[in-house]
């Protein structure tokens, strides 16, 4: 199968699957992309922005992405949830946006009683991290039920509690859900996140 898809490099920007992460659309070449995408049902994938410009064998996720807001001036704010990680392989054209060729990659899912104990307790820090971030209560609630997936509760983990995109990435490149668990507890604990002048400071 010719498994093509669009990229869209952004600093400090990386997609996970099951996550959905926003975007503001501004540049007349996205613009153009995203309906593209939309249209061709393309999957677009965010990667850092290389200098080099070269994105042969990046690892990636790719989403199709859905439209929220289309401002006159054709803008817009999109969103866009992982769906596949992604091998780009073979550079295909630029029109005006990259479009590369790739292939599929398939991660070892398995969850076993040897990390159990390791997600209960990333589980109970995206819950305190929630606590004081998601203000809505029914927000709170329904980001709680989406950690019940233990992949989906990773890629929250990275999201929301690594600063670093190097380490963001390398979450996002691991391959089993036992790699990842190493990385994202070796990257935040022990740790702390200031919340504030007027609120608590997280400690792990």
């Amino acid at each position: 199968m010719d498994n093509k898809v669009y990229l869209f490099p952004l600093n400090n920007s990386i997609l996970f699957r099951k996550v959905t992460l926003p975007y503001h659309i501004f540049e007349s070449r996205y613009r153009r992309m995203i309906k593209d995408a939309i249209e061709n049902q393309i999957p677009v994938a965010v990667v850092p922005f290389n200098s080099r410009n070269n994105y042969k064998n990046v690892i990636c996720i790719a989403g199709i992405p859905n439209i929220l807001t289309a401002y006159d001036d054709g803008r817009m704010d999109i969103f866009i949830t992982g769906s596949e990680k992604c091998l780009l392989t073979d550079f295909d054209q630029e029109n005006p946006y990259k479009i590369y060729h790739y292939r599929q990659l398939v991660e070892n899912l398995y969850v076993d009683e040897s990390i159990e104990y390791e997600l209960e307790s990333l589980h109970c820090l995206l819950e305190r991290w929630a606590a004081n971030f998601l203000i809505d209560p029914n927000q709170r609630q329904n980001f709680s039920h989406t950690l019940n997936d233990p992949e989906v509760l990773l890629n929250y983990c990275a999201v929301f509690l690594l600063d670093d995109i190097d380490k963001k990435k390398e979450v996002m490149e691991a391959n089993s859900m036992k790699r990842k668990i190493q990385i994202l507890l070796t990257a935040v604990g022990p740790k702390e996140i200031t919340l504030g002048p007027f609120l608590p400071t997280l400690r792990f």
